[in-house]
């Protein structure tokens, strides 16, 4: 990997003033004409045969160590080089390609030095600015690796291998204030710049969850003729996000014929192919979820199930991913149970209490994605496991594998009761909750999500009392509610704080209409009637067309007609729940 950094970061000897005079103009026609034509060997030997007429050329010194770095001799480049700025300290290339060698040799802090030298004699060296940004960021300092990149690209916007560490750092950063105006002015700058096109196409899908105008960046970028793997990756994300899934699918084939084993490819091909319920094809490349560096490791000692029998053995089904998650994948768990001689469920411990209650035949432990195999101490002993999310691959293959039930988790009887009574107290009219946000900022909060004064139609609607059902710090937005547009909008917090007191109150309404989240998974497997108003191009849980999902036949989907396109939609639910309080 560095050695092709190395490679890519050395410079072409075109500027002969910077070369010295020491070399005659016909041995520099013989060096160039060899390293055009890729034979670093016999070029080699020119400035080994310089270096013995002249042991003291900095200039041979310089051309020998560089070419030994990037063959992998190190200790013996950087000798050459070291010797080669001592006898010319304004030496501007020597410092860089012996900060490449010290970086290479895993030696960042010496690295840094050179670099740093170099931009000593030239502060205007791109490739100086740039090799520094690799050097801190190698050594995690990201703040600072930004800076360089930014003053490599200041002086160069054209410099594709800046741009891409420095986009990449920003991601990372979580884009801290002003970094996409700078990508923005960058981009004016050098308009026919593909990578630019790219790369501002990316940050308005990943940063600001824009596929609309993401999308345009990429389509200037590849008519720009840019022909890479995660360019068309990336606008296969977008188009997805737009629900344009043909179109999707056809992006990504072009980034797997360019690259075959690109994983993030794969995986988003494969969401791609649940969002059209092509289960079949779609579960397998799914697992690669498993391998994303954000995944938790779990280190579990034991062997992951592959379908086999199971009568007599124990299999452990371990948590991952959000609590909607695994609520959902919860669906499986009754035949996995009903196939294993038992069954040990790890969960979040918000939903243990409701998993003992659902599912009494099977352990469940109350565990974290995080945990150590020592926390499974104490459970019965496992003869094999498998995560959550890998049940479907072998239970949900086809749409007509999906059970028509009529929920598989139950809430407190007791508490459901309780409920029932307090929101009697209400006075006449269905029960109805809301939800108007879902996921947080780095899984597009602001893609399916909506201000709650978005929902005022809905909530005009007599005949009804609106309980609030959002988890995160809501109060000032229904106290808003109130004062401008004297609605009432009920809120239990204590209901939300607990998952299974969540589940009680989902269980003494009538309805729950709401965007995409944990809360429509849970009514949806608790069996109530759940409505969900879904983005144009939602995750693939939701499917991409018709008003159903087939984890939850309770459940109804009620889809945008066009990006972030709330009121059309806030209409039509609206119009049908009129329909239906008039049938209840």
């Amino acid at each position: 990997m560095l050695a092709q950094v190395l490679k890519r970061a050395a410079r072409v000897w075109a500027d002969r003033g910077k070369r010295g005079r020491e070399i005659s103009p016909a041995a520099w026609e013989e060096i160039d004409a060899r390293l055009a034509s890729g034979d670093a060997e016999n070029a080699e030997a020119v400035w080994v045969s310089l270096l013995r007429q002249n042991p003291e050329s900095p200039v041979a010194l310089h051309g020998l160590g560089r070419l030994q770095g990037m063959r992998g001799e190190l200790a013996t480049a950087g000798r050459n080089l070291a010797k080669a700025v001592r006898l010319k300290p304004d030496f501007t290339e020597a410092w860089i390609d012996l900060g490449n060698v010290q970086l290479t040799s895993d030696k960042p802090e010496e690295a840094e030095s050179a670099y740093r030298r170099a931009l000593a004699v030239d502060e205007t060296s791109v490739l100086a600015w740039c090799n520094l940004g690799l050097c801190q960021q190698k050594r995690s300092q990201l703040t600072e690796a930004s800076e360089s990149f930014r003053r490599a690209l200041d002086l160069n916007p054209r410099f594709g291998l800046a741009l891409r560490h420095w986009v990449g750092i920003q991601t990372k950063l979580d884009w801290p204030d002003g970094a996409a105006e700078l990508l923005e002015r960058w981009a004016d700058m050098v308009p026919d710049h593909a990578e630019a096109q790219a790369a501002l196409g990316f940050m308005w899908l990943k940063h600001r969850f824009r596929p609309d105008l993401a999308i345009t960046h990429f389509n200037r970028a590849v008519a720009l003729g840019m022909n890479h793997a995660e360019l068309h990756g990336n606008r296969g994300i977008a188009l997805q996000d737009l629900g344009r899934i043909d179109e999707a699918l056809a992006s990504y084939d072009k980034a797997l014929h360019l690259e075959p084993e690109n994983r993030a490819v794969r995986f988003h091909r494969s969401l791609a192919k649940l969002l059209v319920h092509d289960f079949e094809q779609g579960w397998p490349d799914y697992e690669l979820r498993l391998l994303n560096e954000e995944c938790p490791r779990r280190a579990l000692p034991f062997p992951r199930w592959d379908g086999t029998e199971l009568s007599g053995k124990t299999i452990l089904v371990y948590a991952e991913q959000g609590l909607g998650d695994e609520i959902m994948f919860a669906s499986c768990l009754p035949d996995i149970i009903v196939r294993s001689g038992h069954c040990v469920i790890e969960c979040h411990k918000k939903l243990a209490p409701m998993f003992r209650r659902s599912f009494p035949t099977a352990t469940v432990h109350d565990g974290g994605q995080h945990d150590e195999p020592s926390g499974l101490s104490g459970l019965p002993p496992i003869d094999c496991c498998i995560p959550v999310g890998s049940l479907p691959l072998h239970f949900r293959r086809r749409l007509e594998d999906f059970p028509q039930h009529t929920g598989y988790l139950k809430a407190d009887e007791a508490r459901m009761s309780y409920w029932r009574r307090s929101l009697a107290g209400l006075g006449p009219g269905l029960k109805i909750g809301i939800t108007w946000r879902g996921g947080t900022r780095q899984t597009r909060q602001s893609y399916r999500s909506m201000p709650l004064d978005t929902l005022v139609p809905l909530l005009e609607v007599s005949g009804a009392h609106f309980i609030s059902l959002q988890y995160d710090e809501c109060r000032d937005e229904i106290a808003k509610l109130g004062s401008v547009h004297g609605l009432t909008l009920h809120h239990f917090p204590a209901a939300i704080a607990d998952y299974d007191e969540t589940a009680a109150l989902l269980g003494a309404l009538d309805l729950v209409i709401g965007v995409c989240t944990a809360v429509v998974h849970l009514g949806g497997a608790l069996g109530r009637p759940v409505w969900v108003m879904a983005p144009v191009g939602p995750e693939w849980r939701y499917g991409v067309t018709g008003g159903t999902m087939p984890w939850y036949p309770t459940c109804r989907v009620f889809r945008q007609a066009a990006p972030f396109a709330w009121e059309e939609l806030i209409l039509r639910v609206r119009n049908e729940l009129i329909a239906y309080l008039d049938e209840n």
